[in-house]
């Protein structure tokens, strides 16, 4: 029967077949994929629907107060002398904002972006709005020093993501006035210069460069320097009005206790603001208000020199005050001359080469000292080493590098080395301690250190006498003060230029104090960088007529401040002596002329 049923084809046609029976159907690719997109969406918008019911349940409290940062480091307080704070600490806060946190609660609005520009006003309002748009990074920093009230007003606007970390700031109550000696901190609370720098450890209890750790020992006791900011108030003002008078580029400018070395001030202008302190300047470091003049700039400081000269011959028994030194004609060393400017032109003693600044009688007070126990007598007083002081801003003093008879004879009137004005001061200051060898100080000393002898007591005190002539008869004398014993010394030199030789139309000027003279105590030290005489008369701007006068209304300040009674009578006539030199001329001037011997 099966048979049949059979379908059998005719014979002429081919045989039957049903398609839909032997291959399954074709499916639509394109609706697989509706299928996957739609329930991704799906997912998303359940975890987006779940994270938004998780933040409106989400009991009420304040953002969280946590910022993956360093801890801060905590600095002692510096003070001065008397006890007053030069630099101290104040609680802040690093107020921080997470961009994809805030971009995820719905962004910041315009008045967002407004009200916090009000509390932060150097806020780039733009730049926040980019990055809270792009949610791209996770951090970034709204204030980075922000007071209490700043953050308590950040936070009461309920920005999501918005969060702070306290930490402890550096300030500076005295400004600029301080600023090289205390030199200042980071954004992270290190020291980078001054005091700040040099003495990291001991303000923090930190190595310089290291991190704190679990076994760090905070420091507690203050670090108290040597400074009076009272004589450092004085000093920075009367430096201030002498840039200012004489249209310089700037000062120099220090006050030392001869007897400890302590220095009572250190100004160096142009100056900066601890509290925000700039960068060096790339083009030329030199005068950058960060570079300190005292004890980082060298210079050949002219007729000063002359002091230590003349103390060397003293000290070697070579030479006394009234020893005749010929300086009727110039001289010539190594095919150049050496002259005074509006020199004698005569035989004079030895005070009377310190008194009219006679380049040409301090060659022949070197001569008789000789190139070696000259060479030795700098190197005793460390002029070719860094002074030791509480600073990382210090160089060392440039000596000719091989001593000859024509080195000799520049260096003895402060040509052809060159030193800071921290080194002159305390080579003078050696000389004037009753021969005691001097080591400056940025730190309160409770006794003065033991006497390590330069010179001989006898030969202090006859130095003493020299610039005590050269202060109250002298070029110097613009600088004394009625009742007090001032002694000194004027140094004008010509600058050397970046190519080489002297520039003769610009100077720095020095004047050297000393006070009382019978009983030396206080040293100051003022220098001026290229001033000029803007008083119509076209003299010469001579140290004389501009760092001598600034030095007596600094004296004039600071005496009294000190409790130094006056003891001296004599009244000084206010005006200068213009036939009295400071080794104003050139160095070495240029060959001399055929037939001119």
């Amino acid at each position: 029967m099966s048979g049949f049923f059979k379908e059998t084809p005719f014979p002429d046609q081919p045989a039957l077949t049903r398609p839909e029976a032997e291959a399954p159907p074709r499916r639509d690719p394109s609706r697989g994929r509706g299928l996957f997109v739609a329930a991704a969406f799906g997912v998303a918008f359940a975890l987006l629907g779940f994270r938004m019911g998780a933040l409106a349940l989400a009991p009420p409290g304040e953002p969280r107060t946590r910022i993956d940062a360093p801890e801060p480091v905590q600095r002692v307080q510096i003070l001065d002398r008397n006890g007053r704070v030069l630099a101290g600490t104040l609680p802040t806060w690093a107020v921080a904002l997470r961009p994809r946190q805030t971009a995820a609660a719905g962004g910041l609005s315009p008045d967002d972006l407004t009200a916090l520009k009000d509390i932060f006003p150097d806020l780039d309002q733009n730049r926040l709005r980019y990055l809270v748009n792009a949610g791209r990074i996770g951090f970034t920093y709204v204030e980075r020093q922000a007071s209490p009230r700043q953050w308590k007003r950040a936070r009461d606007l309920g920005i999501i993501g918005l969060e702070a970390q306290q930490r402890s700031d550096r300030v500076f109550p005295a400004g600029r006035v301080a600023a090289h000696v205390l030199g200042g901190v980071d954004i992270d609370n290190r020291g980078i210069a001054g005091i700040e720098k040099e003495l990291e450890r001991r303000i923090t209890g930190i190595d310089s460069g290291k991190q704190p750790t679990a076994d760090t020992v905070v420091p507690t006791e203050p670090v108290t320097l040597s400074l009076d900011m009272r004589v450092q108030n004085a000093l920075h003002l009367t430096m201030s009005e002498a840039v200012a008078e004489f249209a310089a580029l700037g000062a120099a400018g220090l006050v030392m206790d001869v007897r400890s070395g302590e220095l009572l001030a250190m100004v160096s202008l142009p100056d900066f603001d601890p509290n925000d302190p700039p960068t060096a300047s790339a083009t030329d470091a030199a005068l950058s208000p960060i570079f300190n003049r005292v004890s980082q700039g060298i210079y050949e400081l002219g007729s000063v020199f002359k002091l230590i000269t003349a103390a060397a011959a003293l000290d070697a028994g070579v030479a006394d005050i009234d020893t005749r030194l010929d300086a009727s004609a110039p001289l010539y060393r190594g095919g150049f001359r050496i002259s005074d400017y509006l020199g004698k032109g005569r035989v004079m003693t030895l005070e009377e080469v310190i008194r009219y600044s006679s380049n040409i009688g301090a060659v022949r007070i070197a001569d008789l000292l000789g190139v070696e126990r000259h060479k030795a007598f700098l190197e005793r007083l460390g002029l070719d080493a860094r002074v030791p002081l509480e600073l990382p801003e210090r160089s060392a003093g440039q000596l000719p590098p091989r001593w000859r008879s024509a080195n000799a004879a520049t260096v003895s009137y402060g040509h052809g080395l060159a030193v800071t004005p921290l080194h002159a001061a305390a080579a003078i200051a050696s000389i004037a301690n009753h021969g005691c060898k001097v080591t400056p100080t940025l730190l309160r000393r409770t006794a003065p250190p033991p006497c390590d002898r330069i010179v001989s007591e006898d030969t202090s005190e006859k130095m003493r006498a020299l610039m005590r002539v050269v202060g109250k008869h002298s070029s110097g004398r613009s600088a004394n003060i009625a009742g007090y014993e001032i002694g000194g010394k004027t140094g004008t030199a010509y600058k050397v230029k970046q190519t080489g030789g002297y520039d003769l139309n610009a100077r720095f000027n020095t004047f050297i104090a000393l006070w009382p003279t019978t009983e030396p105590q206080y040293l100051l030290l003022l220098s001026i960088d290229d001033p000029k005489l803007l008083d119509g008369t076209g003299r010469l701007p001579l140290a004389g007529r501009t760092a001598a006068p600034a030095a007596g209304r600094a004296i004039e300040r600071i005496a009294p401040l000190l409790g130094i009674a006056p003891t001296d009578r004599f009244r000084p006539t206010g005006q200068f002596v213009d036939e009295v030199t400071e080794g104003g001329a050139l160095p070495i001037s240029l060959p001399p002329l055929e037939g001119e011997r």
